[in-house]
């Protein structure tokens, strides 16, 4: 099959199965791969796909596939294939030019696949935007700067690279810190553009080296005392050998515990090298393995075992890094493989507790967890290093940090930092060391917008203030927030004077720790947590939605947020689960508003469920005073006996707001704002006589509503007046109808 004018094949949505096949052609000047896959699924066996590139021809794959397309070659040869949000299979099969896998997708080479480079413009090897390739052997014939280039969030894993005109160390790879790149074959190494390989200047290395690197981590100063009472102890067993004492046994094995972004992977490695120079792991390099589930775990009963061994023994002496451990708990699948790769590296570990060290590492709360289920684990790792989030101050310095390594200067630093420390302190996204190389991005990206549109280019490398703002006005929480101004809608209320003076004055006070916080920088100490206190009817509801409306507007909180809650959202049924449900309450509550109703029912029980849940809202009141407003509302007399019972309530909610009853006045507007936005025509001077009569001798002081319950009855006097007479007007409420109110 042959056609050099347009696509050989072009399959939109189809199913394809090419066998024993020779195609030829396309269009390099067109673009025009020899097959096109779009949607579709092919399966090539025995076959030749052949695109040739001439010098004086634009490059185009032979092979082209778009839009979650399977593509599955075997014992074939193909000039080139760009593979863009598809699934890619190839066994033992050849390629001429590039193999390019982009925009999520994933590949697998089983046996082996054969790179011939034999294009002097293109590199062999492309996995970019979020793509993977898992390949058991690939072999490579020429040097090429680089030969493999894996970037923006991609994974690259070999388990067999060769390479028989040299030495595999002389290829060269392109990596960027979002990729990940693991050559798994014991004793290869590999040569980066971007980094010195790890076994480069090993004779300069030495304990004091690698001690320094770990000492120069920003934060982290709890996970570093750890690490130094380990390496203590190193020491101190040296001196009782000197003595001729037994040394005391040393079990490496260590959980890794915190948020993401917190230096886990970075300080792992950091770890190793320490461990390294100080003698513990022997050998004549650093062994480094990280892996996760999908490394450990294959689809095949009693496989998973074998493929989770084999990489403990490529980690033997030196460091098995496992990230997102708590993946490995599948107790609710039908087939618990990863209970087998657990009980792989119970024995490993067993058997090796003091010359390797496995590191299990995931979120905290996670880990916990797992290691909860899993008791024969926690017993056999005795180290836990908790990662905290970093501070706003560390954050700064991470980021002062990563702007000079990639030569960029501040064109004022106190303004970075005050204007960083402000934005992390506010944002909910708690990937710390992430947060802080996405936001320098930003920055980057604006100083490049900014020469390109001024046309300047003689300053690349100074960061302006303007630069930041043009960051901050995009920045999640910090963007104009549009729509009716909320200060208007609490005006419109009716009544309420206090209330509204007490928003008011609420509400420029943390406009003023704001901007303190702004200038001066550092974090403002103020919380947003109130009391609503008020009899039914009265408007707490209606006003913590438009306070909420009024802090998002602001850009106090992030997100535009309002949840509604009582007792029985929050209270489970069973000892432990009331924390855990509450916790879940609070947390989706994050950025916006918590409204607690009735929240003196929490502790009007017999039972510990209610002071479970106090407890938890205390604690979660303290750590986040400024990303949340908690409002706890109730009737005033049971909030002031509840609170006089809570003390802690009372100490982390200095905010309080007095919701008093209506007068007989506001109560008449209420009803006939009701009723006029109903488009009911009525009698208003009657309407007004009626209603302040049957308020006075009414018991019922459930303020607005009350008087919506009156006009409930109202509108079923209409009703039931229509209901005879089909040629009334049944939009007009009669006199008779109000004065009807005054026979109940």
């Amino acid at each position: 099959m042959i056609n050099y004018e347009r696509n050989v094949i072009n399959s939109n949505s189809s199913n394809l199965k090419i066998e024993q096949t020779h195609i030829e052609g396309g269009n390099n000047e067109n673009n025009y791969p020899a097959l096109l896959l779009i949607n579709s699924s092919v399966t090539v066996a025995s076959s030749s796909i052949i695109q040739e590139v001439k010098s004086d021809k634009k490059y185009c794959e032979s092979v082209g596939s778009d839009d979650g397309s399977n593509l599955k070659f075997t014992d074939s040869f193909v000039s080139s294939i760009r593979a863009l949000n598809s699934k890619l299979f190839l066994s033992s099969s050849e390629i001429a030019y590039l193999l390019s896998l982009e925009d999520s997708t994933l590949a697998r080479i089983q046996k082996s696949v054969n790179f011939q480079g034999n294009n002097d413009e293109k590199i062999d090897l492309l996995v970019r935007n979020n793509s993977a390739l898992i390949a058991d052997e690939i072999k490579v014939n020429r040097l090429f700067n680089p030969n493999i280039r894996v970037k923006q969030g991609s994974h690259l894993y070999i388990n067999q690279l060769k390479y028989d005109q040299g030495s595999v160390s002389d290829l060269i790879f392109d990596t960027d810190e979002t990729s990940y790149f693991n050559l798994l074959a014991e004793k290869q190494e590999i040569r980066e553009n971007k980094q010195v390989s790890q076994n480069q200047d090993e004779a300069e290395r030495t304990p004091q080296v690698s001690m320094e690197k770990l000492n120069n981590l920003v934060g982290l100063t709890k996970v570093k005392e750890e690490i130094h009472k380990m390496i203590r102890m190193v020491e101190f067993n040296k001196h009782r050998i000197a003595q001729g004492l037994k040394p005391q046994k040393v079990v490496l094995h260590s959980v890794f515990m915190g948020n993401p972004g917190t230096g886990k992977t970075t300080l792992a490695r950091i770890l190793g090298e320490v461990l390294f120079d100080y003698g513990i792991f022997k050998g004549d390099k650093l062994k480094f393995i990280e892996v996760k589930e999908a490394d450990l775990i294959s689809g095949y009963v009693g496989q998973t075992a074998i493929q989770t061994q084999n990489l403990l023994e490529q980690a033997r002496g030196g460091i098995l890094f496992i990230d997102e451990a708590y993946t490995l708990n599948k107790k609710d699948a039908s087939v618990n493989f990863g209970q087998e790769a657990i009980n792989t590296l119970l024995t490993f570990m067993e058997d090796n507790r003091e010359d390797t060290m496995i590191i299990f590492a995931g979120y905290t709360k996670e880990m916990e967890q797992f290691l909860k289920t899993n008791p024969g684990l926690k017993s056999r790792v005795p180290n836990t290093f908790l990662f905290e989030d970093y501070t706003a101050d560390e954050i700064v310095a991470m980021g002062e940090r990563q702007l000079k390594e990639n030569d960029y200067r501040l064109e004022d630093s106190d303004y970075y930092k005050r204007n960083v420390s402000r934005v992390y302190n506010a944002s909910l996204d708690r990937s710390n060391g992430r947060w802080i190389r996405n936001f320098n991005e930003k920055l980057y990206k604006a100083l490049a917008d900014r020469c390109y549109k001024n046309e300047q280019f003689e300053d690349l490398n100074t960061i302006t203030n303007q630069d930041i703002d043009e960051v901050l006005g995009k920045h999640a929480g910090y963007e104009v927030k549009e729509g009716k101004d909320a200060f208007d809608a609490l005006n419109e209320l009716i009544g309420l004077a206090k209330v509204k003076k007490q928003i008011s004055e609420f509400v420029h006070l943390a406009e003023l720790n704001r901007r303190r916080e702004e200038e001066n920088g550092g974090e403002a100490k103020f919380t947003l947590h109130s009391l609503f206190l008020g009899n039914p009817g009265t408007g707490k509801t209606t006003v913590a939605r438009i306070l909420g409306e009024i802090f998002y507007q602001k850009g106090i909180i992030a997100q535009k947020k309002f949840i509604e809650v009582s007792r029985s959202d929050l209270v489970a049924g069973y000892v432990g689960q009331t924390a855990l449900k509450t916790r879940e309450v609070l947390e989706s509550a994050l950025g916006g508003v918590l409204f607690i109703d009735e929240a003196y029912s929490l502790a009007t029980t017999n039972d510990n469920f209610g002071q479970e849940a106090i407890n938890e809202i205390l604690k979660f009141m303290e750590d986040h005073r400024q990303d949340i407003i908690i409002v706890l509302a109730g009737y005033t007399k049971e909030m002031n006996e509840f609170l006089r019972t809570n003390s802690g309530l009372t100490s982390r909610i200095p905010n309080i707001f007095d919701f008093e009853d209506y007068f007989e006045d506001e109560i008449v507007k209420i009803g006939r704002l009701g009723l006029s936005k109903q488009s009911y025509n009525f009698n208003e001077s009657l309407y007004e006589e009626v209603i302040k009569k049957a308020y006075a001798k009414s018991n019922d002081h459930s303020n607005g509503r009350w008087i919506r319950n009156i006009n409930e009855r109202l509108i079923k006097n209409l009703s039931s007046r229509v209901a005879n007479d089909l040629e009334a007007d049944i939009n007009q409420i009669t006199d008779e109808d109000i004065l009807k109110l005054l026979e109940d």
